[in-house]
């Protein structure tokens, strides 16, 4: 059995595992938990002292819904190994698919857009972050390896990863980090406004008015949660242009000391998520409307993943290029940015542009 096959029969037997592969990586990583208990649990600061992966929604609730995935078997493609231990636990049952069809048609979706701008105008909101859903029907349970591997040689600067935690069961291609650590640094980003990769959406100054806005929005965002934990000693870099598979986008980089955070990593995410790049500002006020106008369940979306204390990192990325996998169907999830500049037609393009990360490999499986 390869490294791959390994990956299948993970999904097959319906373990709890995670296999990602981290921006401008080569190897990708499987981690297994021996028993099929992935309890809800808070995201909180004895969390980050666990090893494994962490699988956080978009709303979180008091009870903590973040799924956690224990690293109790670990395996990089790099190095030869056999899966023994793998051929000898037990399958697990699927669980019965919880699905509401909350597709909403591109007419509908440019009325939500408007509104949202109306809002806007009179000072309810200075942005606000719009998703979709597209909905394949058929079942891709025996093809998601296939389909994990094409993601992980089309977008080497993305996080491509594999998640089955709970009865969760999601695939993606992320461009944006949300919060990550290595030694004694730590770092976040500030990532809005998209557009189609080619050379002249490289130039910075070929972005318009809206895109900028909507880019700094975040920057400020970020800048405001840094400084509630008084910590004003970081280092940003940016705006400029990021290359994302076949998008750009434009990105800031923030880069701190890690040792400034004083254990406060699970209040800092709580105060950075979600970020006005996938929800909007004011944030309680954007959420809220969200949650009333949005025709289907976020659930995952537009939270945030990756693992925990692997190797003595934490490596966190905001979910976005994703879809959630059910046993007849896949559900592809995209947003765009709404602020006073939008215009409706082009946001619906963007949500488009972005679910092409994801089809254009899906069409070749």
């Amino acid at each position: 059995m390869d490294f791959f096959q390994a990956i299948q029969l993970c999904i097959d037997k319906n373990l709890q595992f995670a296999a990602y592969r981290l921006p401008h990586h080569d190897a990708v990583r499987l981690i297994v938990q021996n028993d099929s208990t992935v309890m809800p649990t808070e995201v909180n600061a004895g969390l980050f002292e666990r090893k494994g992966f962490l699988l956080a929604p978009f709303k979180l609730d008091e009870a903590g819904n973040s799924l956690f995935v224990n690293a109790d078997f670990d395996y990089i493609s790099a190095d030869y190994t056999d899966f023994n231990e793998l051929e000898l636990l037990q399958p697990v049952p699927l669980q019965q698919a919880d699905f509401s069809n909350g597709v909403v048609a591109r007419k509908d979706f440019m009325s939500q857009v408007e509104n949202i701008k109306s809002q806007i105008s009179e000072g309810r909101f200075e942005k606000v972050v719009l998703s979709r859903i597209k909905v394949i029907e058929r079942s891709y349970r025996h093809r998601l390896t296939e389909i994990f591997q094409m993601l992980t040689t089309s977008y080497s600067n993305a996080f491509v990863y594999l998640v089955n935690a709970g009865a969760q069961l999601w695939l993606g291609a992320t461009p944006e980090p949300l919060m990550c650590s290595n030694k004694n640094e730590l770092s976040t980003v500030s990532l809005a406004g998209t557009r189609r990769y080619n050379a002249e959406n490289l130039n910075l100054h070929n972005w318009c008015k809206k895109e900028r806005v909507e880019q700094e929005l975040v920057t400020s965002y970020i800048q405001k949660a840094l400084n509630k934990f008084q910590i004003t000693n970081y280092s940003k870099v940016g705006p400029y242009t990021k290359k994302a598979g076949n998008l750009v986008h434009l990105r800031t980089d923030f880069t701190l000391d890690f040792h400034v955070v004083n254990g406060q990593i699970g209040n800092l995410l709580s105060e950075l998520h979600p970020t006005s790049a996938v929800c909007g500002i004011p944030k309680e006020e954007a959420m809220s409307y969200l949650l009333r106008t949005e025709k289907h369940n976020r659930r995952y979306y537009s939270g945030y993943l990756g693992p925990v204390n692997i190797e003595e990192r934490m490596l966190l990325f905001v979910n976005l290029r994703c879809m959630e996998i059910l046993p007849d169907r896949l559900v592809l999830y995209v947003g765009a940015g709404i602020t006073s500049e939008s215009v409706a037609a082009d946001e619906w393009d963007e949500t488009e542009i972005k679910a092409d990360t994801l089809l254009s490999v899906i069409h070749k499986v």
